[in-house]
Order: structure tokens, then C-alpha cells, then sequence
């Protein structure tokens, strides 16, 4: 939230357990905001000392003094300082291995060996003013990762969890959303690296191709992504058959998001300047969501979505060049159309996995469905949809678009997603637990009503970029040089 993993109480995953009643749920948190570093609370140490408008010849000085002071406050704490520990003081694990940045192949590659390597090796370098955490996503996945490994599995990474306590006690509900990161460093870049024109990556096995070899790499070809899925899901499935407690498990696949969606980026013109794209859009049979047999899996259904010619960040769209970053169109109906044969790939596999054990043991959750039918301007201002009636008459109202707010601190635009422009608010979290719960109604997981299950008020309540505006916000699309630095913050 916001380029931090910082409020893991408000994730979706948390939101869910306490619905489900699960007392002892543990989850990190992350000391300084988290890392690697907290928009929010920087734009909120900015206003308070500096107010709603930065000016001046005094003023910016001031600014970027606050600035630097707080990276290298969170760089210390988390790279030489108490945050640095490889192993949390805590004995007990986490039931959340959830780790920002993780891609398919991290869920059996990434343990904390791999972890401390990498870190160590990071050392050598200089720290650098203005600078952020180093290998922020490998010490965030040591701290969840390690946490209770002294009397669990060792060197475990996420699927090895899954398999000690499936072992030990037996696993009821598994909650399984991975893919989306084989595809958002398009966007956060804006520049395509695809694994190959062919699909022919992994022929020799997705298990065989390092770490290192992949850092490069940002757009999955699908056929490499059906390979890296199977051999995911094949482990999963294992693992949860392996059942000496005869656990009557149930596991809930989230589809890949088309991430060229979120307000990172901005498509850039008017309504004469946008095109109408015929698409078609894998989806979930919502009242099936635990296909069985290829035969089973829906057809590919015909949408409309509307384009922009081209997708600069967001801050950049207003006085767009085109000799600036950017993704046309033709780029970014490339990427989308690879996450919807993503979306395809999975509902085939999770398809074959059900037949192959003749029991509806894997279902589907169409979050990739749900973006795509709230997103704001790609359905040209009429989003299709149904928001829980709470949503009726709250103002203002939220949507897909970046935050934006008035500089008297009144909300403009957005209320979905975060000021990292990819990961979702407090609220946008609760919409994803929403949706996971009406398939854990349909599956049996959950017996009450999903309307009432979650309190939107107060869960409203709990999103401070609605109850406590950054007025500070527009100072990102007026200062050419804070604007060079929150997209360097947001995609490096």
C-alpha cells in the first residue's frame, strides 16, 4: 500500500480471517511506515510542516531536507538498524506468507537462503542519499519467510509452508493469488522484456532457470506462463493430497488483473483520440467457479473497452510529448492481451486439476473480471460493476482513477488504489476480500450472508486517504522536480 508493505492488518488475507473466525492469525508488521518507503506518511510529514502549497526558495530546500531525512530514517532502520535482523524476534509463523513483488517461480524459489545471499551482496554497495531499501522485496520476504523456521521446515519458501502445515495439522482454505507480477513491470517501466517469442523458456524445466535470469524479464510469453502455472499448481496440488489429517480442503485461485488498468500509467487525449478495442475477455462462470474438464471451461466472451493512443505515467498525461515514457496502444493491447491468455491458462488448469482428482477441490476468483469491468475510462465512463450497495451513496464516490484531492484537502478522484498508483486502499483491499467471499459462499467455506459479512463502514472508517486528505497530493503534478522523483520512487 502505497510502496510499502505497511499495513498488513488491513490486507484483504486479514480482512477475510477475521470473517472466517480464525482466532490465532499472524501476520508481520513493519516498523517506520514499512519499506520500501511509505508515500503516505512522507506526504503527511511534507503538510504538516510545510502545508498544502511548497513554494519558495525556502520552502523546496525544506522539502527535500524532509525528504532525504526520512529514506535514510528507513533505509538505516531496515539496512544496518533493528529492521535489518535476518531472523524476526518472533517464534511463532506467519499465516499470511503473502510477499509483495513475488511472481509464480517465487513461491518454490525464493527461501531465505536466497534471501541472505542477495543482501549480502547488496552490502558492497554505497549508501546512497535519497536512496531506498536495498533488495526491499528479498528483506521482506526473509522477514516472512524465516519467521518460525526455527521449529519448522528449514530454508522453507511459500509452498514449503503450505506443505508443513498441511502435514502437521491439515490446511482447510488456501487463498492462492499469484501471476500479476509476471506482468506489472511493463507497466511500471513502461518497456516490454518478454521471455521469448515462442514460449520456449522453460522447455528445460521452469525449476532450472535461476533467479538471476529472470530479473530481466517482465512480460511472461504465454506459453512460458502455462508452463511456470502447471508446474505451480502440480506442486499445490501434491501438497494438498498428501492429506494425512483428511483435511476437506478447499483452494481459492485468484485470476491475473489486466495491469495496464491501474493509474500508474494515464492514457493521454480525448474522447476524439481514444479507439474502441474488441476484446476477448477469458472469464469465470460465476456460478461455477470450480470447473471441471476442459469441456467446462466458458468461451471467451466479446467485449468492448475503449484505448488510448498513449500511456504516460499519470503525472506526465496533462502536458503529454510524445518524446516522453511511454506504451502506446498497440503495446499495451499486447500486454493485456497476454494476461487475458493468462486468465485462459489458468481456468484450464484449475479445470484439469479438478478432473484429475474428480473432486471440485480448486475454485476460481475472477479478479481479473472485476478490474476490468470497474475500470473508469477503458469502459468509456460506464463501469459495469455491482458495487455492494453500502457503495450506492457514499460521496464521494470511488473509483479506478489516481488519488486526486482539492488543495483545501477535498477527495477529487480515485479511492481504490493507493498513491503508488498499483496496490489498492484499505477499501479496495475490502472489494477483493468481497469477491473472494462470494466463492467461499458458493464452495461452502462461508455460510452467512456476504453482503452483511463485511462492516464497509467501518472498514470506510479505517482508510485514512479518505478520512484525513493529502491536500499536498497536487504539488506532484505542479513541481517538475518532485514529479522526477516520485516516478523514480515508484519504479525503481
Amino acid at each position: 500500500m502505497s510502496l510499502a508493505a505497511a499495513r498488513t492488518d488491513q490486507s484483504y488475507s486479514t480482512l477475510l480471517a477475521n470473517i472466517l473466525g480464525i482466532k490465532k492469525y499472524n501476520y508481520p508488521n513493519w516498523p517506520k511506515g514499512g519499506h520500501p518507503i511509505n508515500l503516505e506518511l512522507l506526504f503527511r510529514k511534507l503538510e504538516k510542516r510545510l502545508g498544502a502549497d511548497i513554494s519558495g526558495l525556502v520552502e523546496w530546500p525544506m522539502a527535500f531536507s524532509i525528504i532525504s531525512s526520512f529514506l535514510d530514517e528507513v533505509e538505516d532502520y531496515y539496512e544496518r538498524g533493528e529492521g535489518s535482523q535476518s531472523v524476526p524476534p518472533q517464534k511463532f509463523f506467519f499465516n499470511n506468507v503473502a510477499v509483495r513483488g513475488f511472481d509464480l517461480a517465487s513461491s518454490w524459489m525464493i527461501k531465505p537462503s536466497l534471501c541472505r545471499d542477495h543482501i549480502e551482496s547488496s552490502k558492497n554497495k554505497a549508501d546512497n542519499t535519497m536512496g531506498m531499501v536495498d533488495e526491499s522485496m528479498l528483506r521482506t520476504a526473509l522477514t516472512v519467510l524465516e519467521a518460525g523456521s526455527q521449529q519448522g521446515p528449514k530454508d522453507p519458501s511459500q509452498l514449503d509452508w503450505l506443505q508443513y502445515h498441511h502435514q502437521k495439522e491439515g490446511v482447510e482454505n488456501v487463498v492462492l493469488w499469484l501471476g500479476a507480477n509476471n506482468a506489472l513491470g511493463t507497466v511500471t517501466s513502461l518497456n516490454i522484456n518478454q521471455t521469448s517469442d515462442d514460449g520456449t523458456a522453460f522447455d528445460e524445466g521452469p525449476e532450472k532457470v535461476s533467479y538471476e535470469k529472470r530479473k530481466g524479464w517482465n512480460l511472461w510469453h504465454p506459453g512460458d506462463f502455462r508452463k511456470e502455472y502447471e508446474y505451480m499448481l502440480n506442486k499445490v496440488v501434491d501438497i494438498m493430497e498428501d492429506n494425512p489429517n483428511k483435511t476437506d480442503y478447499k483452494v481459492f485461485i485468484g485470476t491475473v488483473p489486466v495491469v495496464t488498468i491501474v493509474p500508474l500509467t494515464k492514457s493521454v487525449g480525448g474522447p476524439e483520440d481514444r479507439e474502441m478495442v474488441t476484446a476477448k475477455e477469458w472469464r469465470v462462470d460465476a456460478k461455477n467457479p470450480a470447473p471441471m474438464g476442459k469441456k467446462e471451461v466458458p468461451d471467451p466472451e466479446e467485449h468492448i473497452y475503449s484505448y488510448g493512443r498513449y500511456y504516460p505515467y499519470f503525472v506526465y498525461a496533462e502536458k503529454f510529448d510524445v518524446e516522453m515514457p511511454h506504451l502506446n496502444m498497440m503495446q499495451t493491447l499486447h500486454i493485456d492481451n497476454t494476461i487475458r491468455q493468462y486468465n485462459k491458462i489458468i481456468i484450464e488448469t484449475v479445470a484439469a486439476a479438478n478432473e484429475k482428482l474428480k473432486k471440485k477441490r480448486f475454485y476460481l476468483v475472477d479478479i481479473s473480471s472485476v478490474l476490468s469491468d470497474m475500470a473508469l475510462k477503458r469502459n468509456n465512463y460506464s463501469p459495469s460493476y455491482q458495487y455492494p450497495s453500502y457503495f450506492d451513496f457514499v460521496y464521494p464516490r470511488v473509483d479506478t482513477r489516481f488519488y486526486g484531492t482539492t488543495r483545501k484537502g477535498k477527495i477529487m478522484s480515485g479511492g481504490l488504489f493507493s498513491l503508488d498508483g498499483v496496490h489498492p486502499t484499505a477499501i479496495g483491499q475490502g472489494l477483493i476480500a468481497y469477491e473472494f467471499l462470494k466463492v467461499m459462499k458458493l464452495a461452502g467455506t462461508f455460510k452467512e450472508d456476504v453482503e452483511k459479512a463485511i462492516d464497509w463502514k467501518a472498514l470506510f472508517a479505517t482508510d485514512s486517504l479518505r478520512t484525513d486528505p493529502i491536500a499536498l497530493i497536487n504539488e506532484i503534478y505542479d513541481n517538475m522536480d518532485l514529479k522526477k522523483w516520485v516516478i523514480k520512487m515508484l519504479v525503481k
